[in-house]
């Protein structure tokens, strides 16, 4: 594991993931909200790799406007030519700027199974996604809920085909008990060794760990409900997390 990612949430898994995009191998990355796959980004974006350059855009962004995408992604080149208009030529400037680049796709499954999206986002947009497979200098990192070729590819309000661009599938490990309690001490909450072991323990064991990780820090932090021994203000803040995120995530009925 090399230095720069000893502050990572999931040092072994970024290191392992690093290396592959930067041997010019796409990755669909497949993760569920809840796991810390946006914190996995942000680890990635600080890893600051020698000779590579990391470009990060939010598809759900830019899903009416083709044209802003390009110009999101053209922001974070350096450019002093003129931008450019179209994907094709965007990769020409990469390759004429960097020896290896990765291009961070989040959300990217917003652009599958919709019908509604830009009419730029053409059969040759995905196509020219698909050709960066076969070039050496540059990689994509498809960031999905599910593997991508289980969406349809849609274009000009059509259903084309199942996605089928060249991506290596990697799913996000479960956030091990030494990655929590590693994360935990970073953030420095003043905890004796049993309610750090106990903390850990609650996270560890959720649906939505790295979510619940950051609403229990908040809390300690701000010091709520401190009339309460520690395993009584974790147990409340567990159940209104848990209301919380079931409310949301329940169907509504008319």
């Amino acid at each position: 594991m090399t230095n720069y990612h000893v502050n990572c949430l999931r040092p072994l898994f970024t290191d392992e993931l690093l290396k592959l995009l930067q041997q010019g191998i796409s990755i669909n990355l497949i993760a569920q909200d809840g796991q810390g796959r946006k914190r996995l980004l942000e680890d990635i974006q600080t890893a600051r790799l020698k000779n590579t350059k990391i470009i990060v855009v939010d598809i759900k962004h830019h899903l009416n406007s083709y044209d802003d995408l390009i110009q999101t992604l053209w922001q974070q080149l350096d450019g002093t030519v003129q931008a450019p208009t179209t994907w094709e030529e965007l990769i020409t400037e990469i390759n004429k700027k960097y020896n290896c680049t990765i291009i961070v796709l989040y959300h990217f499954d917003d652009l599958l199974d919709n019908l509604s999206i830009d009419s730029k986002f053409n059969i040759n947009f995905f196509n020219q996604l698909d050709n960066i497979s076969h070039n050496p200098h540059i990689s994509l990192l498809c960031v999905t809920n599910q593997a991508h070729d289980q969406s349809m590819v849609c274009t000009e309000g059509l259903r084309r085909n199942y996605s089928w661009l060249n991506l290596e599938k990697k799913r996000l490990p479960k956030l091990s008990y030494d990655e929590i309690q590693f994360e935990l001490k970073n953030r420095n909450l003043s905890l004796v060794t049993e309610e750090l072991s106990q903390l850990t323990w609650v996270i560890h064991r959720h649906t939505l760990p790295y979510t619940l990780l950051d609403f229990l820090a908040a809390k300690i932090t701000g010091q709520a409900d401190i009339e309460l021994t520690f395993s009584g203000r974790i147990e409340k803040w567990t159940k209104q997390f848990d209301i919380k995120n079931r409310t949301e995530e329940l169907p509504r009925f008319i």
